[in-house]
């Protein structure tokens, strides 16, 4: 698991447009993505404040919209307060495996009032990939007669792959 990685993240107060009635001109602290491993764990202490993360079904992976402002079938995913817990987000890495069985999460924060606006947001977030060497090839699980829908790669290919596509190249 040589590509694993763990971040610790934090997104420090910012500006509240009060007068906006649409989420297109709210602060938006993490645009919407979809990670790219297999999968990833989301956590947050009792003190984490959940409001403004945002998932949505995905067919196949892809992100849409302008600048990632698609608005449409986004859902909060609310947690009581004063819980500590974990999200688990598949990436596009478990959804080529699968053979798209599997489908990316999309997701994002934005900021949902003032008051979540004015403080500082904290959460840890372990990103899981095999090996840089694993061959990921969907062809090992597919039904008889069911074609792949993608080649095999490494592991390790596939991420600088998606590394290079996010840098516009």
């Amino acid at each position: 698991m040589d590509l694993c990685t763990i971040r610790h993240l934090h997104y420090p107060p910012c500006c509240f447009n009060s007068s906006s009635s649409d989420q297109l001109t709210r602060p938006i602290r993490v645009g919407e993505h979809t990670d790219w491993g297999l999968f990833t764990f989301l956590f947050w202490d009792e003190k984490a404040e959940s409001q403004g993360f945002q998932i949505k079904k995905v067919e196949g992976g892809e992100v849409g919209g302008v600048a990632g402002h698609d608005l449409g079938g986004w859902q909060d995913l609310t947690i009581p307060d004063g819980t500590s817990g974990v999200i688990v987000n598949t990436g596009t890495l478990m959804a080529r495996w699968t053979n798209g069985c599997w489908k990316a999460t999309a997701h994002r924060v934005i900021e949902p009032n003032e008051d979540v606006a004015k403080i500082d947001r904290y959460s840890i977030a372990f990103f899981v990939d095999p090996d840089s060497q694993a061959i990921i090839d969907a062809r090992e699980l597919l039904k008889d007669g069911e074609a792949s829908k993608y080649p095999p790669v490494s592991s390790l290919y596939y991420l600088n792959a998606k590394l290079t596509e996010a840098q516009g190249g």
